[in-house]
């Protein structure tokens, strides 16, 4: 694994963010924002949408969401990343293959199976690999929903919508709102987005929020390839 460092600084302009290699001597992203403060959440996504991610093991109680301030630089902070690329074609295409098998269990009804098959891999996982379990569940949401409304899944745009007209963030529980957004996003080609969701329940306060929003993406899915299944039990 790189040992890669990201710096937030204050600027007269606001704040840049640089990702650093492992002898910090090569910048590898430079981005400024016109901030009037620092914010360690925002700078977390803006690492996202750019290809890093903040360790997991960065975020601990002395921590805000993984940044330190860095001692003897005012208004400088700085946090382990790594790269949110990189798996090989082969482990990509492994991934795709357990998604086809956890899809499938549960679209039978074998529910327990599909959440083995997504915790085998979610303990092996890397950050990156995860996205790709994310991203890859979607997919497949994608094209059921777009058979199911008779749609072109690359041309049609979705939105969330509730049936009293209430604002989804309000009811419901947050593992229902990423599957919901992330699949949304996906359809729409919206890939900051995707990235965002996946960077907002890795860095969460909750450590096993990741996992409940995938169990719940893998259950949207099949539940949406169920659905677009003629010979389906529905």
């Amino acid at each position: 694994m790189k040992h890669l460092t990201a710096t937030c600084t204050g600027t007269p302009e606001g704040y840049r963010i640089r990702v650093l290699d492992e002898d910090h001597d090569v910048c590898l992203v430079q981005l400024v924002f016109d901030w009037d403060s620092f914010r360690p959440a925002s700078a977390g996504h803006r690492l996202i949408e750019h290809g890093y991610m903040i360790r997991s093991d960065a975020r601990t109680p002395d921590a805000v969401n993984g940044w330190r301030e860095v001692p003897g630089q005012p208004r400088t902070w700085s946090v382990p990343v790594i790269p949110t690329s990189g798996d090989t074609p082969d482990t990509q295409a492994m991934v795709a293959e357990r998604l086809v098998k956890a899809v499938s269990h549960w679209t039978e009804g074998r529910h327990d199976q599909a959440q083995e098959v997504l915790a085998d891999l979610a303990r092996s996982g890397t950050p990156s690999l995860l996205f790709g379990v994310a991203t890859g569940l979607a997919f497949m949401a994608k094209e059921a929903l777009a058979k199911m409304q008779g749609l072109d899944a690359d041309t049609a745009s979705w939105i969330i919508l509730t049936t009293d007209g209430s604002r989804p963030e309000e009811i419901l529980p947050e593992p229902h709102l990423f599957a919901a957004r992330f699949i949304t996003a996906l359809i729409n080609g919206d890939t900051a987005t995707t990235l965002a969701l996946y960077g907002a329940a890795f860095t969460a306060p909750d450590p096993e929020l990741l996992s409940h929003c995938l169990e719940m993406l893998l259950a949207t899915t099949g539940e949406a390839v169920r659905a677009a299944t003629p010979e389906a039990d529905r």
